[in-house]
């Protein structure tokens, strides 16, 4: 096998099993939390791009105004979220966290994370200086790649507060 094959192979490892971690811990915590993957994904788009009207909640989601109606009754009716009138269109209805919405997404970040603590503590301290230089790079060349996201999300994230 080639180095670069072998690297290819090595990094694609990495990202299965890094990946199967955190969503299992992820998907466990939904569950737990007694949320729909549907809900925890409204959570978390509401916590990274702020309050979002009804319409593009549902254009995010992928489903229909009477199903995202039916999803975020179910979440006020669980204190995560509130609705409220847009103050420059009084006609758009505004969906926004509660704290104890964005306390709940926190719950699910720090969930899907426990599993690098763990893996953190393996490793000795001059393995630890050895490593991190790379995951700098690392971290680095991720941040370099051009980003895949629809021209209608770019849109609506440059007009994002966060």
């Amino acid at each position: 096998m080639s180095s670069e094959s072998q690297f290819l192979s090595t990094l694609r490892e990495w990202i299965e099993t890094s990946t199967h971690r955190s969503m299992h811990a992820f998907i466990r915590h939904a569950r737990e939390s007694d949320l729909s993957l549907s809900q925890v994904n409204t959570l978390f788009r509401l916590y990274h791009h702020g309050p979002n009207p009804i319409n593009d909640l549902a254009d995010h989601l992928g489903i229909t105004m009477a199903a995202v109606s039916q999803l975020l009754n179910q979440l006020i009716d669980k204190d995560y979220i509130l609705r409220s009138t847009s103050p420059s269109d009084r006609r758009v209805k505004l969906i926004a966290l509660t704290d104890k919405g964005s306390l709940a997404v926190k719950e699910s970040i720090k969930a899907r994370h426990a599993w690098v603590e763990d893996l953190a503590q393996l490793f000795t301290s001059s393995e630890k200086e050895q490593i991190l230089p790379f995951l700098e790079l690392l971290n680095d060349r991720t941040r370099q790649l051009p980003s895949k996201i629809s021209a209608k999300c770019i849109h609506k994230d440059t007009k994002s507060p966060n």
